[in-house]
């Protein structure tokens, strides 16, 4: 119940949605009795037995506790923050803000809830956050000259998912940077070679242009923000 109505915070669940969400086929035979005896079950465990935080409502029970009371709330606040300061050229504040929105993340979503819809919906919005935090930090950090730094970092995300593009940008810029053009090359044909024989497509404009500027051994590479670099590489780098 509790990872149900966190899972759409502030919103009221009706007492028949928590039956499905908690007891799905096994539901009760008095039925509105458990949910009732569940609720006041929670709000003990919450120390909440006034009510102030779990709320009845007409409608069903609502979750309505401060928001830094919840680590997912947190995280997504500083990862709007993050990305903002990333945005306003400013990377060191955004790496700092996007490092404290990952440290939220200590294992799986919800990894001991029941996988109900309304908990699957949230976990799926979780994990696209986590992946925009990494990809925004990074970002961050190469833009700070942490290239040689991040290297070790890019090469696992890429081999967890060779196909992932924007990671695959950053960590040629990250080659480059730290002088080791060939290995960033490598890692082009690498993943070049990875679309065709499971998708049997290309690699994007964006990472086709920076082949061919690191072909070129492009001094423009080496300095300035990952996302000045081009459009394209903007592109890249936030899909």
């Amino acid at each position: 119940m509790l990872a149900a109505l966190t899972a759409q915070l502030g919103e009221a669940m009706s007492t028949e949605r928590i039956l499905k969400e908690v007891w799905a086929d096994n539901r009760p035979t008095t039925d509105r009795k458990a949910v009732a005896v569940a609720v006041l079950r929670l709000r003990r465990v919450l120390g909440d037995r006034e009510g102030r935080w779990l709320l009845t409502r007409p409608s069903g029970y609502v979750l309505d506790i401060p928001p830094d009371h919840l680590d997912a709330v947190r995280a997504e606040s500083l990862v709007r923050e993050g990305k903002a300061a990333l945005a306003a050229g400013d990377p060191r504040t955004a790496s700092h803000l996007l490092t404290r929105a990952l440290a939220e993340w200590r294992g799986d979503p919800y990894a001991d809830a029941n996988a109900t819809s309304t908990v699957v919906q949230r976990i799926i919005e979780l994990e696209g956050l986590k992946a925009e935090a990494v990809q925004a930090r990074i970002d961050a950090d190469l833009d700070l000259g942490h290239h040689r730094e991040l290297v070790g970092e890019l090469r696992s995300l890429t081999a967890a998912n060779p196909l992932h593009e924007p990671h695959r940008l950053q960590l040629m810029l990250a080659l480059y940077r730290s002088g080791r053009q060939a290995e960033a090359l490598s890692s082009y044909m690498a993943l070049r070679q990875a679309l065709a024989d499971n998708l049997g497509v290309d690699p994007g404009r964006a990472l086709q242009e920076l082949h061919l500027r690191i072909l070129r051994a492009d001094p423009g590479l080496l300095t300035g923000s990952v996302t000045e670099l081009s459009p394209q590489l903007l592109l890249a780098c936030r899909s």
